[in-house]
């Protein structure tokens, strides 16, 4: 019973200490670097977007924002479907259009950014961290192989044959019966 009471003290100390850590952000005048993805249900009309992502650019603009770097919202498939509830049922979406901003704020004006986002019936999912100023954007595109140069490449020693990969027949059951009674008795 000690320990339990232990944890909620422990807790209620880290929650204490976490409550003074935003109060004290909240009361500095500094700006951070955040970035906010945001995931707009895929019931909006295609040409309603583009006006859709400038509202919610508006909304960080009217606070401040300094924008380092966005993307304009695309169609998606989604890993998986989500549920949103609009109004009084769920609605599924297997699609969203996603799409981000990157900008400089003021620590007192991100919760009430995060709320409106939040708030939006639009919204799917937001996503708000904070990041560096620094690009950190790799792109659209999968990694690809790096092509080797020719000085960079390995040499083959040439008094080394090239072993010929002889392709065999897959083996019976019988076979890997037999291979396996001889591992297990090897071991």
């Amino acid at each position: 019973m000690m320990h339990s009471h232990y944890q909620g003290g422990l807790l209620s100390l880290l929650l204490k200490k976490h409550k003074e850590k935003m109060d004290k952000n909240l009361k500095e005048d500094r700006s951070e670097v955040y970035e906010i993805g945001y995931l707009l249900v895929s019931s909006i009309p295609e040409e309603k977007v583009a006006s859709e992502a400038a509202a919610l650019k508006e909304i960080l603009s009217k606070k401040g924002a300094e924008f380092l770097g966005e993307e304009a919202p695309e169609l998606r498939t989604l890993a998986y479907t989500m549920v949103k509830k609009i109004g009084t049922s769920n609605h599924r979406f297997d699609q969203g259009y996603f799409g981000w901003f990157k900008f400089e704020l003021s620590v007192k004006e991100i919760e009430a950014i995060k709320k409106t986002f939040e708030e939006n019936p639009h919204m799917l999912r937001m996503l708000l961290i904070t990041t560096v100023k620094e690009n950190t954007y790799l792109g659209k595109k999968s990694p690809t192989a790096s092509v080797i140069k020719s000085e960079e490449a390995v040499s083959v020693d040439a008094a080394e044959p090239a072993k010929e990969v002889v392709p065999t027949a897959p083996a019976s059951i019988e076979e890997m019966d037999k291979s396996i009674d001889a591992m297990v008795k090897e071991a």
